[in-house]
């Protein structure tokens, strides 16, 4: 199931960076068969991806606030910045 990014109440996250004061920072779960991957990135990062996976059939895509220290960034985070 794929959340949409607009359907979703925004939570401050546990620890406070700078970037996270900046952009509201999102735990996002990537899924496809037995694979699954975890990330912190931004809501608009975040977006972008739901909108480029939502065509691709097998792949789920979780978006919440469960953000924690010991989740890595997302790939390429930097690309948004």
């Amino acid at each position: 199931m794929l959340s949409r990014d607009d359907d979703v109440t925004y939570a401050e996250p546990p620890v406070a960076t700078a970037l996270q004061t900046r952009r509201r920072i999102r735990h996002i779960r990537i899924e496809a068969g037995a694979v699954s991957v975890d990330y912190q990135a931004c809501a608009e990062q975040i977006a972008d991806i739901v909108a480029e996976l939502r065509t691709n059939a097998g792949i789920t895509v979780v978006v919440d606030d469960n953000v924690r220290p010991d989740l890595p960034s997302l790939p390429c985070a930097a690309l948004w910045d």
